[in-house]
């Protein structure tokens, strides 16, 4: 018991000390500053109406924007209009429920280029009387094919991460992916929601789709020839899978995109 009550005291005494030295420096210099400094983590700071207060500079290196004409604006003003509806839905989930959204796996096109796959997290923001008055939210780019390792939890996977990636032009299917991995189709299950947040289809379906986009931008092939390269033997299905994940049709994230 008195160790208890001792290991008990000391943390007290440690989050006091760490709460008066925290309010005794100058508001917001230590998570601005390092945000700053991290490359590949976006990070930024919205009111209650979506609007943006703060964003940093890899954010504004993402959207090809420099940080004044981000300021002040929604997504609407800065995604494509489809992509722009998930993001400001996920702002109205936060102020309505008032629980964070993490983990989700999103997949990012730059408007220099390139596609980024993303973990990305939010929080909801809260004033003294404990209102809601804005968000927060960070997002950490994972991708295994440009050398970005992913993070520890992740690597068991990374044999059938590269897998997915040096197949993508085939019919993958869950039932293949397993049998690759040695493992029952509900353990491959199990450690892909672990792990990577996801389920293997909805794995299998990224991965296919960030090739597409790549391929919209970069080729002139049609939308159906890259449907076929891709091992969607209907335009359709193509059409309907790639709109599931970027939330616009392929035709029209190449139009956007190409501008």
């Amino acid at each position: 018991m008195p160790l208890v009550s001792n290991s008990s005291s000391c943390l007290k005494n440690e989050l006091r000390d760490f709460s008066e030295f925290v309010h005794s420096l100058r508001p917001g210099q230590i998570a601005l500053a390092l945000f700053e400094a991290i490359p590949d983590v976006l990070f930024w700071i919205k009111d209650r109406q979506s609007h943006f207060i703060y964003v940093n500079l890899a954010f504004s290196e993402l959207v090809d924007l420099p940080h004044k004409e981000i300021v002040g604006k929604t997504d609407a003003d800065i995604f494509p209009a489809e992509i722009a509806r998930v993001f400001l839905g996920d702002d109205i989930r936060l102020r309505e429920k008032g629980e964070p959204l993490m983990n989700k796996m999103e997949l990012i096109t730059r408007r220099a280029g390139g596609i980024e796959w993303r973990m990305t997290s939010k929080i909801p923001l809260r004033d003294n009387e404990d209102n809601i008055v804005g968000s927060a939210g960070i997002s950490r780019r994972l991708d295994q094919r440009e050398g970005h390792p992913l993070p520890a939890p992740y690597r068991s996977l990374a044999n059938l991460v590269d897998f997915v990636h040096s197949h993508v032009n085939e019919t993958l299917s869950v039932d293949k992916l397993a049998h690759e991995a040695g493992m029952s189709i509900s353990t491959l299950e199990r450690r892909f929601r672990t792990h990577l947040g996801t389920s293997p289809k909805r794995f299998i379906l990224h991965a296919k789709i960030a090739s597409a986009c790549d391929r919209l931008l970069k080729t002139a092939l049609s939308v159906g020839e890259i449907a076929e390269s891709l091992g969607y033997h209907e335009h359709a299905s193509f059409t309907r899978a790639f709109t599931s994940v970027m939330h616009m049709s392929p035709t029209a994230y190449r139009k956007y995109y190409q501008l």
